[in-house]
């Protein structure tokens, strides 16, 4: 206990002698509940006040808890709660408190509140029950205590009649119930009905959100909005927005206000516009919500951070006339985890602009495929980066999956030139085995130039060896003289086979055979990228989600996509296909 309890007041004080029997209560149990009843006997009101002074320090020991029961065993229990000189947490904490002392301590303050508001009400009664209810909110499910809830529904405060409605909704969830009380003349219980429905994620319940949004009410709209919002409903998104920009200065306070419920950082460019807006109130929502997503957003950046990969599957001739698709993989570094993530939880921009009307489609589990990771042969193998990305990605890799290793031989090797492999690509699903082929140098004679070694990557083979799709990750650090044959290009695009290249420098050569193959060529400044470009690579492989929108820039040259949620985080930036530029 903290000394500044007992400053100031004598040893005999009753104060004194209540926190040493409380402290001291383990000493000798029988003797101390003995000590304090006789306190509660003596001046029931003087022990109330007491107790209620050290339960400003309350913690989990025994003689807390006695103390706890005999408030509640003797009838103090709403008292206590509603007394002014307990804040607003202290008082949930001994509610908590009095539930674990009585478990049914919930519904007796419920009937009791019910049978007590039937009286004439004044300003003290309707105060002390608001705090009562949102106590109980804390307390309780909501479901034992229904039909006092139902009681408090008639009384003739309207506040009192509203948060009834809110507690009945979460309590018993019950959409149908909700849907009836939309029909009601008050405002604040329709508002705190549909606000009920806030976390519930089913078709009757969106349902009743959408109808909802016809409201003319305010704040029933702003509560729809962000129902919808949770649920994952990228819709709202763009009404929210719009409903910033309402005539009625109350309905943009509810759009700023949902704004900062959402947490969301593609509203603080919205938000910080309607800081200069005439209303004072709309301004200072607004700048509460920005406050709100900031602390939001740092909170969200502290947690784990996913790896995320993605691509445009758009020919570049297309992007500017139709709607962009951008496929996205999420995984953790471990990949074991099932990640859960809700369409509202993508956050697309271009050129630092947002995308506020999108479309996302989950796609199933992906079938089993091949890839062939084919890199230059190097004397060191165990210090290729290249080499290291691939051995990274393996905790990706799924057991159904094949992997094969082709090193090939730079055009400066004296073996490379004119050296072909007619051998199918040696595929196996062992992690062991794939390891172990990263890090050992194979011969010079079982090795062939890029064109030769890629030609055989795509050779008929027999369907046995091989499963789904094949994929080709490459990595080139030289710049091709000769040209890749056509028939290469042919099988490439015929077989469907998906190609990723990276490379070290500018190589128009390789950069045009990616082009034709239908494939994605980049190229990168600093060498120790490489691992993070491959791991890059083949996370584009495993996109589950495609998100669909309309361009927002014409210039953008990159899509930034962010996915922002409780559990973790992640972004990447997906290079837009460019049109190659004509010939001088």
């Amino acid at each position: 206990m903290p000394s500044a309890i007992v400053t100031d007041r004598s040893v005999y004080d009753p104060r004194t002698i209540l926190e040493a029997l409380v402290r001291n209560f383990d000493r000798d149990v029988a003797e101390n509940r003995k000590l304090i009843r006789e306190q509660l006997d003596n001046d029931p009101q003087a022990f109330y006040r007491n107790a209620i002074a050290l339960l400003k320090n309350a913690d989990e020991s025994r003689g807390f808890q006695h103390l706890v029961l005999l408030l509640v065993s003797n009838g103090f229990l709403a008292r206590a709660l509603g007394d002014s000189s307990l804040s607003r947490e202290e008082a949930i904490a001994f509610g908590r408190a009095a539930m674990r002392a009585n478990p049914t301590a919930d519904v007796e303050l419920a009937k009791g509140l019910a049978d007590s508001t039937t009286q004439p009400d004044g300003p003290v009664q309707v105060e002390t029950a608001l705090r009562l209810m949102e106590i109980l909110a804390e307390i309780s499910d909501g479901r034992r205590i229904a039909p006092s809830l139902m009681r408090l529904m008639r009384h003739s405060n309207p506040y009192i009649r509203s948060k009834a409605v809110l507690m009945i909704g979460r309590g018993n969830l019950s959409v149908k119930w909700v849907r009836g009380r939309l029909a009601e003349a008050d405002p604040r219980i329709r508002a705190n009905a549909v606000e009920a429905l806030l976390g519930l994620d089913s078709p009757e319940a969106e349902e009743v959100l959408r109808f909802a949004l016809a409201d003319v009410n305010n704040r029933v709209v702003g509560n729809a909005l962000l129902g919808l919002y949770l649920m994952g409903d990228c819709s709202s998104i763009p009404e929210i927005v719009k409903m910033s920009s309402n005539e009625s200065p109350l309905f943009r306070s509810s759009a700023a206000w949902v704004m900062g419920e959402t947490g969301d950082p593609r509203f603080s460019e919205v938000l910080v516009r309607m800081l200069v807006e005439p209303n004072a109130v709309v301004r200072k929502r607004a700048f509460a919500s920005i406050g709100r997503i900031k602390a939001a957003t740092a909170q969200i950046a502290q947690g784990p951070r996913w790896r995320m990969g993605g691509i445009i599957s758009n020919h570049p001739a297309e992007l500017q006339r139709t709607q962009r698709k951008v496929h996205l993989a999420i995984t953790t570094d471990t990949g074991h985890d099932q990640l859960k993530i809700l369409p509202t939880q993508f956050i697309l921009s271009e050129n630092g602009q947002n995308v506020l009307t999108y479309r996302v489609t989950e796609k199933p589990e992906l079938e089993a495929m091949s890839v062939i990771f084919v890199f230059p042969r190097v004397g060191d193998a165990d210090a290729a980066p290249w080499n290291e990305g691939a051995l990274k990605c393996l905790a990706w890799k799924r057991h159904s999956d094949l992997w094969a290793n082709l090193p090939f031989l730079p055009s400066g090797d004296p073996e490379g030139k004119g050296h072909a492999i007619n051998e199918p690509p040696p595929f196996t699903a062992s992690s062991d085995a794939l390891t172990a082929s990263f890090a050992k140098t194979p011969g010079r004679v079982d090795c062939s130039e890029l064109w030769e070694t890629l030609s055989r990557c795509v050779q008929t083979a027999d369907p046995s060896t091989v499963r789904g799709k094949r994929h080709l990750i490459v990595m080139t650090n030289e710049a091709m003289g000769r040209v890749a044959p056509q028939n290469l290009i042919e099988n490439i695009v015929n077989s469907r086979t998906s190609l990723q290249v990276i490379s070290s420098i500018p190589s128009p050569t390789v950069e045009d055979f990616c082009q034709k193959a239908r494939g994605r060529f980049q190229t990168f400044e600093n060498e120790a990228e490489i691992p993070a470009l491959v791991q890059q690579a083949f996370l584009n492989l495993l996109t589950r989600y495609e998100i669909s929108y309309q361009p927002v820039s014409k210039d953008a040259t990159v899509v930034r996509a962010r996915v922002q949620t409780a559990a973790g985080w992640g972004e990447v930036k997906i290079p837009i296909p460019q049109e190659p530029s004509p010939p001088a």
